[in-house]
Order: structure tokens, then sequence, then C-alpha cells
């Protein structure tokens, strides 16, 4: 059986160890590589020739959006984010970049190597909206006693729309989503839409 050539880009060295583990451990696939950042992943890519490259979301020098963005104009290897951090956006942009994946790291074991077993065999895997707000803002909004409407706000501008876009979307005034930012952006202690991505990157 032909093993699956892969690269894994990760700036943390217990998951690097730890993925790196288990794919070995399946059988099917063999760690060519190993990078921590997103510049040194670019650099293994000119050198190693890989079926597969797993790319953290959040690493320093080039973050996997930007890696993505040169890897895939001279890339053959499928590429997949494996991250503990997932949205609507972070999946949007995944998709238009040509990845082939978003999968939660957290994962347990069988489930991970079953979504990139059926990467390898050609299908797309990405989480759906249910499961990105069960996973990200159904805990935010429990944490921070948000109501349902500042949630739906909150996921509204971390897509990228604005209160406009937001009232016409919910059948809104535009008054009432400035109320619910207000509110929200008050119980997250944060007062600025460019400080959302970074709080949302961090929880």
């Amino acid at each position: 059986m032909n093993m699956t050539r892969t690269i894994i880009a990760d700036d943390h060295s217990v998951v690097l160890t730890g993925l790196s583990m288990m794919l070995t451990a399946s059988g099917k696939y063999t760690v060519v590589g190993t990078a921590s950042d997103g510049q040194e992943l670019i650099n293994l890519s000119n050198t190693l020739e890989a079926d597969l490259i797993l790319i953290d979301y959040r690493m320093p020098l080039l973050n996997g959006i930007d890696a993505l963005l040169v890897l895939q104009k001279k890339c053959k290897a499928k590429l997949v984010f494996i991250t503990s951090y997932t949205d609507e956006w972070l999946v949007a942009k995944a998709k238009n970049l040509g990845a082939t994946g978003v999968i939660c790291k957290t994962a347990d074991r069988d489930l991970l190597l079953s979504a990139l077993d059926k990467v390898m065999k050609g299908e797309k895997i990405f989480p759906t909206d249910e499961e990105i707000y069960n996973r990200l803002y159904n805990p935010l909004k429990n944490k921070y006693k948000l109501t349902e409407s500042e949630t739906s706000t909150i996921k509204d501008i971390r897509n990228g729309l604005g209160v406009k876009e937001i009232a016409k979307k919910n059948n809104l005034s535009p008054e009432t989503v400035k109320t619910h930012k207000k509110n929200a952006f008050e119980k997250l202690g944060i007062n600025k839409i460019t400080m959302l991505s970074q709080f949302l990157n961090r929880f």
C-alpha cells in the first residue's frame, strides 16, 4: 500500500508530535516533514514532495491563510486546515483559496483519520454552520451571558456584515442592531470590530 506523504505545520510541538504519532500509527500516512511556522512550511514544500499538507491557522511569521495563498499556486498536495479555531470566515476563506478541508484538531482519533481518508479519496470536508455554532458561538454565548440576538449579531459582524446588512438579513432596524452590538461588545469587554476578531481568535 502506498503511504500518503504528509507535512504538518503547527506552532505547538506537542501537537506536531501527537499528530505525527497518530498518522504514523495508522499505517496509511508517513510524515515527511514538520514546520512550526508558516514560512518554514513554505520552505519545506519547496524541497519535499507531499500528498497532503496539514495547516494550523494560527502560526507565527505567516499564518495559515497566508501560507495557503502561496501553497495553492504551486503545490499539488491536498491542503487541509487542522485547527482548534473554526468559524464561517475561516471556512469560507479556506474554500475560496482551494483547501480541501477544515478539521478540528480536538476531534477524536478515529474521526480525524476518517476525515483525512475521505480527503485523500477526493472528498472535501468542511464543518457545517450548525457545527461551527455549537463549537464557537454557543460556548461564547453561555460564558459571557449573551442573548441569542447579541450572539447572532456578533456572528454576522465576524462574517463581515455591516449594521445595515445585518438589519436587512434579520428584518431588524439598524438601531436595534446597534443596540445588540453595543451590549455584546460591553459583555465581551471590547469596543472595536478589529478587537472582535482578536477576541474570537483567542477564545
